[in-house]
C-alpha cells in the first residue's frame, strides 16, 4: 500500500502540472484575444458580417467597380418620366431610405395599411446586391377589395448619379395570381439640363410576367394597368409637391 501511495504521488504530480500548463495556455489565449480587437473583428466578420447602414451600404455599392448596365424600361409601359430639381443621390435616399418620410405621406393618401418593412440587407451576401421586403395591405378599388401585397425590392445598379432597383411584387390573394407576377423598374438619372440645374430623371416602368397561360391574360393586364396607373398618378403629384418639376 506505501508503495502503491508513493507511485501514485510520482504519477500524480507530473499529471497537475501538464494540466496546470494546459489551463495557463489557455488563459493566455484568452487573454490574447480579448486584447486584441483586430482578432475579434476578424472572427466577427467570419461568423456575423457586422449590419451596415443604409447610406453606407449605398455608399459601399458606389465605390465598386464592377457594376451591371442601366436595364431597359419594361415593356408594359412608363409610368412616370419626369425630371425634378434634385440631385440623383438625394431622391435615392428620399424615395428608398429605411422609413421614407415620402412613402410614409404616400401610404396614407392611398389608404395603404399594416405596413412593415424589412431592412436593407445584402442579398445571399453578395455586396453587390442590396434587397428588402416590404409587406403591406392595398386599400380596396372598384375593381378588387383591400389585398395584401408583398414587395421584394433589389438595387441592381447603383453609381454615383444613376440608381436603378427593381420591384418584384406578390399578391396572392387576387384571382388568378398564380399564372403571373407583377415588376416595376424605378431608374433615377442626372437631368442633363443644358443649363446646368442640378436634377434627377426620373422613369419608372411596368410589366407583367405569365407564369402560367391563361384566357385571363387581356383582362388581367387591362385591370393592373389601370390600378397602376391611378397609384403613379397620385404619387407623381405628391412628389411634385417635394421637389419641382422641370
Amino acid at each position: 500500500m506505501a508503495e502503491g501511495n508513493q507511485l501514485l504521488k510520482v504519477i500524480d504530480n507530473p499529471l497537475d502540472s501538464i494540466f496546470n500548463k494546459i489551463e495557463e495556455s489557455s488563459k493566455e489565449e484568452d487573454s490574447t484575444k480579448s486584447s486584441n480587437p483586430l482578432s475579434d473583428s476578424e472572427d466577427n466578420v467570419q461568423q456575423n458580417p457586422s449590419p451596415c447602414t443604409f447610406e453606407a451600404a449605398i455608399a459601399l455599392m458606389e465605390s465598386m467597380e464592377y457594376k451591371k448596365e442601366m436595364p431597359e424600361n419594361l415593356p408594359g409601359g412608363i409610368l412616370i418620366d419626369h425630371i425634378f430639381a434634385v440631385s440623383p443621390h438625394d431622391l435615392n435616399v428620399f424615395l428608398f431610405a429605411p422609413n421614407s418620410k415620402f412613402m410614409k405621406d404616400l401610404e396614407a393618401l392611398q389608404g395603404t395599411t399594416n405596413v412593415k418593412e424589412s431592412p436593407w440587407t445584402w442579398k445571399s451576401e453578395d455586396m453587390s446586391c442590396l434587397t428588402r421586403v416590404v409587406a403591406y395591405t392595398k386599400a380596396a378599388t372598384k375593381l378588387v377589395k383591400a389585398v395584401n401585397t408583398t414587395e421584394e425590392q433589389t438595387y441592381i445598379r447603383v453609381t454615383k448619379e444613376e440608381f436603378c432597383v427593381h420591384f418584384n411584387i406578390g399578391i396572392p390573394e387576387i384571382p388568378f395570381s398564380n399564372t403571373f407576377k407583377m415588376e416595376l423598374l424605378y431608374k433615377i438619372m442626372p437631368g442633363g439640363l443644358s443649363s446646368g440645374e442640378v436634377s434627377s430623371q426620373l422613369v419608372v416602368s411596368w410589366g407583367i410576367v405569365f407564369i402560367q397561360r391563361t384566357i385571363m391574360k387581356s383582362i388581367i393586364e387591362r385591370g393592373i394597368r389601370q390600378g397602376i396607373k391611378e397609384s403613379f398618378d397620385q404619387f407623381c403629384k405628391l412628389l411634385a409637391q417635394n421637389f419641382k418639376v422641370l
